[in-house]
């Protein structure tokens, strides 16, 4: 197969009927690609863009699918896409490129470095649910094995309206580490403590303060989330447990600073909470602020019965 034009390229996407599959392959369809869909829970078979297949059980359909793309996605599981490593590599052609949505990514750069991987090859972690969109939304980007082919689909992000941001495996999974697993432990762990105070949700969106009703809002989004998804964010992580750990320490100095320490203990403490925000502290400051403003206008009274907004 000849090295494809800069423009229009063949995509086969493994996992499509997933949210981050779906998104994919809508807006690389729109950008004029040509994009075959795989995944073992398709059932139409009138769809020529949709392919039945197991990628750690592959057909010769699926052989050929791949054999045949300018791009492969991986937008499955990470044990499915570690298992499927042998396969896809054995199969992609020279010239094309492997990407993977994989939210850890430290272990499947050790499988493609131990891998006869030929192709470039990058991982990207959507850091937004599919459904809000893309524009103005960071993507993390992971470049496991450089070319041309890489630049390419991260412009085509970029084009969609994302930030690209680039970083080796490990400080990805730091990074996610800090901004999702902390992040949904300490949003789940204050619904265990308000479970367990045994307050109401009626009278707590009735009296809260704007920290408290986005903290409640959060809680929602992240509660009402698919179980799975999130173990998996806390379970699959290499570093969850330590940022987890150091959540559960941070309350426990919390506690003893209140109960044991000074007023200058105290503004110790709050200085030291923001002392990682550095230069940005102002300008989230500022976001703050544009979010409570919002608040105003969608106070708890506006809501019906079924606690929908009006």
């Amino acid at each position: 197969m000849n090295v494809p034009a800069e423009s229009a390229r063949t995509v086969a996407l493994i996992g499509g009927s997933g949210d981050v599959g779906r998104m994919l392959a809508t807006r690389l369809r729109a950008d004029g690609n040509t994009v075959r869909t795989i995944d073992i829970r398709f059932t139409d078979r009138s769809d020529p863009d949709q392919v039945k297949g197991d990628v750690t059980d592959p057909s010769p359909e699926l052989r050929a699918v791949v054999n045949a793309a300018d791009a492969v996605i991986l937008a499955i599981p990470e044990s499915v896409a570690l298992e499927a490593i042998p396969f896809v590599v054995a199969e992609l052609p020279e010239h094309a490129l492997l990407v993977d949505t994989l939210s850890v990514k430290s272990r499947f750069d050790a499988a493609l470095r131990d891998s006869a991987l030929r192709s470039g090859a990058v991982g990207i972690n959507p850091m937004f649910a599919p459904s809000l969109g893309p524009e103005g939304r960071p993507v993390a980007a992971v470049t496991y094995r450089d070319s041309g082919e890489v630049e390419w689909f991260l412009s085509v992000l970029s084009g969609w309206g994302s930030s690209v941001v680039r970083l080796d495996a490990e400080h990805h999974d730091r990074l996610t580490a800090a901004t999702q697993a902390l992040t949904h432990a300490g949003v789940l762990a204050l619904g265990l403590a308000l479970a367990d105070l045994g307050v109401d949700g009626a009278e707590l969106t009735a009296v809260g303060t704007p920290p408290h009703l986005v903290s409640l809002a959060l809680l929602a989004r992240v509660g009402g989330g698919v179980p799975e998804v999130y173990r998996d964010i806390q379970a699959g992580n290499p570093f969850a447990g330590e940022a987890r750990r150091a959540l559960a320490a941070a309350l426990t100095t919390l506690t003893e600073t209140v109960e044991q320490g000074s007023a200058d203990d105290f503004a110790s403490l709050m200085s030291r909470s923001t002392s990682t925000l550095g230069d940005r502290s102002e300008p989230l400051a500022r976001l703050c602020a544009d979010l409570f403003t919002d608040l105003v206008h969608r106070q708890p009274s506006s809501w019906d019965r079924n606690g929908d907004s009006s």
